[in-house]
Formats: structure tokens, C-alpha cells, sequence
């Protein structure tokens, strides 16, 4: 597979006013020791470079725009035009939404109408595909042109149809519900890990967000990437069908799982900023709690949670947890030891409700040797 990651890589660190490359100084080394006599010692003609951890970004968002990145409509599998699954999110808050019909693109030029200010439609389209039987589905968000599914001898043929087309057109890769039908597990993932994005939590109640039989959770399955290494996002969202009807089966219902985007400008909402933020992981995904202050600096994260008895988990590498508080007041700080490689925030609320960050990056900064 030859899936280029260069366009994300800069924008990760360069590409908006909230994700900038820091300078940090190290403190420096002593310039000479005391000898026995109390005679100083030559300083050495180079000094040893000095070597320190720190965040790749500095971020402070106080203002997000909540948004979903998987509906239906009637379209594929939905209970409503397209029309109504607009308007269902944009009349209860949301910023924006991609409809994913199955191997649809519905397009948004032809729903412009519905668009406001502070409420835009993304293309999307679930590129819905079979691979060795089991079900194998990917989403296409801010893409041009339909790409549509297919059946394919393996499940590794089908992730990489499916990433290689939306490569093709600078879109936004979206491996959906590994768990649905026990189809991919922790392998095929890693196989796939250049997408751009993971569902970690579905409001679909027969995708096993929490794992099924044995198998991990959906976050568990992030959890195991990040610590191998990939560099994936992760995404909650509701996979909405029923809008109207009401099934004797559980229904897949909207308004239960989105992400928010750091919002740069609150009052107002375009399409390619909305998809240049998701593109660049800025954003956090939640089953329900809300965030209002998310900062990282040189060597702190700052989460603060809308609901202040909230608890804060700090997770790194091997998911381990480097510490965990109630919000309280100003939120729950993160202070670097040094050897962390990213850490990321797990959110749980006071009802039970959950909310991720995305894997905040540190890097090696070396100091110019003292003089």
C-alpha cells in the first residue's frame, strides 16, 4: 500500500494558528566543577547536548463546533431523505454533519439551502465492502467523487481499495465498527493504519463499541495502535438510521456520540475548515461529556470538562495511566516527567458519559551546548 502521510504530518504541525512548533530552553549544565583543593577545572571545549522532552503543539481552545461524521438516510439504509437528516442536526445544535449512505455521495451543493453560518454539510459516503465474508466498511468524508464498495478475497484488499480511492482524492479516511460482525480485528487494523481515523465509540447498538465475545473494545483497539505506533485519530459518532420510525429492534438514533472541532471563529462554520481540523486531529470525540478548555503547553495539558466532577485519566504509551484527578475548578493538569512519548485524556463524567483527546505529541528538543 502506498499511502502518503506527508500532507497530514505538516498540518499536524504547522498548519493552524492552534498547532504551532515550540522553542523551549534547557536549563543549562553547570560550568565547571570544585576540585579538592577548591581549585576550578578547565571547562571541556564542547559541552554535552542537552536533551529534553516537549509538546509538538501548543493549544488553547476554549470554543468547539460539534459535529457527526456518520448518518443515513433514506438514500441507503436511513428512515428519512436526506433533507430531514440535515435538519434534525442543524435544529439541535451541531455544526456539522456528513451523510454516509452506503456507496452514495449525496451532494451538498444540492442541500446548500439547508447550510447556515454555524451549521455546514461535509460529503461522506460509506464505502461498503465485503472482504473474506465479513463486512468491511470505511467512510469517505470531504471527498469529490463517489467511490462505491465491492467484494474482495481478503479483508486486507478491501481496507486498502478503500484508503488508496479516498487517497486519491485528499479526503479523510474512516474505518468504521471493527466489532460489527467480529470482522477486524487488532491485524487487519494495523494493516490499515494509515487512515486518518478510528471509531472508538458508536451510538449503533449492534456494532459492540464495548467489545463482544472476547474481543476488545473499540478504544482498546486505538489503545493498541497508538502503542504500536500508528498515528490515527479517534472518532465517536452516532451511525444514525432511525430518525422516524421506531423498531422493535434498538434503534441507531442521532445525538448520541460526535466530535468537536477547536473552533478558531465560534459564530461561524465552512466546510474546508471543519475538514482541514479534522484532517489535522484537532479535535476530541465523546459518547456524551463535554469540554470546554483543552491546553497543552511546553510541558502541561490543562483539560477542563463542563461538568467540574468529572474525572480526568492521562494515558500514554501501553495505556498506561500516568495519573488521574476530578476536573474541580480550572480542570486536571498534566505535568511531563520526561519520558512519554504522547499522552492523551480519557473524560468520564458524573453520568457515565466518556470523552477522548487525541494522542498529544512530544518530541526530543536538543539545547545549543553552554559556551
Amino acid at each position: 500500500m502506498t499511502i502518503r502521510r506527508s500532507l497530514r504530518a505538516s498540518l499536524r504541525r504547522v498548519g493552524s494558528a492552534t498547532a504551532v512548533g515550540l522553542s523551549v530552553c534547557a536549563s543549562a549544565w553547570a560550568a565547571f566543577a570544585i576540585t579538592g583543593l577548591g581549585e576550578p577545572e578547565p571547562k571541556p571545549a564542547v559541552l554535552p547536548t542537552l536533551r529534553e522532552r516537549v509538546f509538538v503543539d501548543r493549544i488553547d481552545i476554549d470554543a468547539f463546533h460539534k459535529g457527526n461524521l456518520h448518518a443515513h438516510s433514506a438514500e441507503s439504509d436511513g428512515d428519512v431523505p436526506p433533507a430531514d437528516v440535515y435538519r434534525w442536526y442543524r435544529d439541535h445544535g451541531y455544526a456539522f454533519v456528513a451523510l454516509t449512505d452506503h456507496n452514495r455521495r449525496i451532494d451538498p451543493a444540492s442541500y446548500a439551502h439547508l447550510e447556515r453560518p454555524t451549521f455546514a454539510i461535509l460529503p461522506g459516503e460509506e464505502i461498503t465492502m465485503t472482504g473474506a465474508g465479513k463486512p468491511v466498511h470505511v467512510n469517505a468524508i470531504c471527498h469529490r467523487r463517489k467511490i462505491g464498495g465491492g467484494t474482495f478475497d481478503t479483508k486486507s484488499l478491501a481496507l486498502t481499495f478503500a484508503l488508496e480511492k479516498i487517497e486519491e482524492q485528499g479526503a479523510i479516511a474512516l474505518v468504521n465498527h471493527p466489532n460489527f460482525d467480529r470482522a477486524l480485528d487488532l491485524d487487519d487494523l494495523w494493516g490499515a493504519r494509515a487512515t486518518t481515523l478510528l471509531e472508538i465509540w458508536s451510538g449503533h447498538p449492534y456494532v459492540y463499541s464495548a467489545g463482544v465475545d472476547g474481543r476488545p473494545s473499540h478504544e482498546e483497539l486505538w489503545a493498541s495502535m497508538l502503542s504500536r505506533g500508528a498515528d490515527v485519530f479517534g472518532v465517536a459518532v452516532d451511525d444514525s438510521h432511525h430518525f422516524a420510525t421506531n423498531p422493535t429492534a434498538k434503534p441507531a438514533r442521532p445525538g448520541r456520540a460526535w466530535i468537536a472541532t477547536f473552533a478558531s471563529t465560534p459564530d461561524k462554520v465552512t466546510r474546508d475548515g471543519v475538514c482541514n481540523a479534522i484532517r489535522a486531529g484537532q479535535f476530541y470525540a465523546s459518547s456524551g461529556a463535554e469540554l470546554t478548555r483543552i491546553a497543552v503547553a511546553e510541558r502541561t495539558i490543562t483539560i477542563r470538562p463542563a461538568d467540574p466532577m468529572a474525572r480526568v485519566e492521562f494515558i500514554g504509551p501501553g495505556s498506561t495511566v500516568l495519573s488521574a484527578s476530578n476536573a474541580a475548578g480550572e480542570g486536571a493538569v498534566y505535568r511531563m516527567r520526561g519520558d512519554e512519548e504522547w499522552v492523551r485524556a480519557r473524560i468520564v463524567d458524573s453520568r457515565g458519559e466518556i470523552a477522548w483527546t487525541q494522542p498529544f505529541r512530544t518530541m526530543v528538543r536538543e539545547a545549543a551546548p553552554v559556551p
